[in-house]
């Protein structure tokens, strides 16, 4: 079996990995926007620079993984015969609009949802696919060819992650993806390592944190707490940002609500992501069973839907919409979602004494695009708490994930700090380089 790794050795974001046997079949896992320019580190990427460059351009700016036969208007090249996503994190999906219509994309039923509600309302684009195979936990879709795949639901920010076994030429891979084990989900880590896959020959495993293990990192329950504790202290409206896909977060700032005996305030992109994979009834989404959950509607999102001829997404919550000025009257007793394209329904109901919960990684905070919110925070004085734990694996949950895997070598993946893991997992460690050709 033979390993590229096209990015990710030495960074976090851009994933793209190649797995390659004798017999000529070749599959791709993941093709992630990097999040910077791979030219300029010190510059981050935005979709839109992108806007009318060509494959071959994208492939010479270093943006698209120089991959043969994967990219749509290239030559006559031979295509991959299967390409799989781990998660619908842009940092692992990015770049899927680029990829061939002709080569069966692989992922999971939750991605697939979020990813088509993503596109509506906040354009991130997936692309087209005509091949299109949607996976189940542990059950391994038919062979591509001669290599084999087994999909394994992992506790991650994102909704519905995946690792993936692969095994191919009488070798057994695993590809962790992104993957924690203190979040909500903590028992698909605890069932994985209780129930590791035997003989892996290869571990690529993520590390995003190596190197941050100073870093207080707590639970989802832990998190809540401290939420509803500082929530306390403020007497005024309780705002929070925190990814609308993250559904643990969100889980988190409504038990915290609940404790707080408040209303629980969604946007449309929130309320509707959680709707589509909703299929337990156990989310707080508008029902019987959650009658403190309202829904604010923003011109910014009800355009979108419109464009989209989506009506029905909104339509369907009108029974349970909070006005602004409702939300003004019932304000210090709400925590309520925010975006910077949501001041105009909140400019002049932010009662005093009100706080914002920041559950998102504090960089983005010194991006240009956050000084509409720093702003509104500013004219509102509405007080700033950052509240957040991380959606990547400690270096303790690294541990126990290969201490039982038991695998003949660990290849870093995902990662600023490859070096630091012949530290800690010894001469198990190989370390590669984005593009290098490896032979397991």
């Amino acid at each position: 079996m033979n390993l590229i790794i096209h990015r990710g050795t030495h960074e976090i974001g851009g994933t793209c990995v190649e797995i390659a046997t004798d017999g000529g079949t070749r599959i791709i896992i993941d093709l992630g926007m990097p999040l910077s320019d791979p030219r300029d580190k010190t510059k981050k990427l935005k979709n839109f620079s992108l806007t009318g460059k060509t494959v071959p351009e994208l492939i010479g700016m270093g943006i698209l993984p120089k991959v043969s036969g994967l990219y749509w208007g290239v030559g006559d090249e031979k295509p991959v015969n299967a390409i799989f996503l781990s998660h619908p994190h842009q940092d692992h999906y990015g770049l899927f609009p680029y990829v061939r219509k002709d080569i069966p994309v692989y992922l999971g039923e939750d991605t697939d949802k979020i990813l088509r509600a993503s596109e509506v309302f906040l354009g991130d684009r997936f692309g087209v696919h005509d091949k299109k195979v949607l996976l189940k936990d542990r059950t391994p879709p038919d062979p591509v060819e001669d290599i084999k795949v087994t999909p394994f639901l992992v506790d991650h920010s994102a909704y519905g992650a995946m690792a993936f076994l692969i095994e191919a030429d009488g070798k057994r891979v695993f590809y962790s993806g992104d993957f924690r084990g203190h979040g909500r989900k903590a028992k698909l880590f605890e069932k994985l390592i209780a129930d590791p896959p035997p003989d892996i020959d290869a571990l690529l495993m993520e590390g995003t944190m190596m190197g941050r293990q100073a870093e207080d990192t707590q639970t989802e329950d832990e998190l809540e707490l401290v939420i509803a504790d500082e929530a306390r202290v403020h007497e005024g409206m309780k705002l929070f940002i925190c990814s609308g896909q993250n559904i643990d977060r969100l889980v988190t700032f409504y038990r915290a609500t609940k404790r707080s005996n408040a209303t629980f305030v969604l946007d449309l992109y929130a309320v509707n992501i959680l709707q589509e994979i909703n299929d337990r009834g156990t989310l707080p989404v508008p029902s019987p069973g959650f009658k403190d959950v309202k829904v604010l509607f923003t011109k910014h999102f009800m355009k979108r839907l419109l464009h989209y001829k989506k009506e029905d997404w909104f339509t369907r919550w009108r029974p349970h919409e909070i006005s602004p000025a409702q939300l003004q009257r019932a304000g210090k007793r709400c925590f309520v979602m925010f975006r910077d394209s949501s001041v105009h329904e909140l400019k002049g109901i932010i009662p005093k004494d009100s706080v914002m919960f920041y559950s998102m990684w504090s960089q983005y905070t010194l991006e240009p695009a956050f000084e509409k919110t720093l702003t509104f925070l500013d004219e509102n004085k509405v007080a700033f708490k950052e509240v957040h734990t991380s959606g990547h694996a400690i270096l303790s949950d690294l541990k126990r994930l290969a201490g039982k895997m038991k695998p003949g070598i660990i290849i870093p993946i995902h990662t600023e700090r490859p070096e630091e893991y012949r530290r800690h997992f010894g001469g198990k460690v190989q370390c590669l380089l984005d593009g290098e050709a490896f032979n397991i």
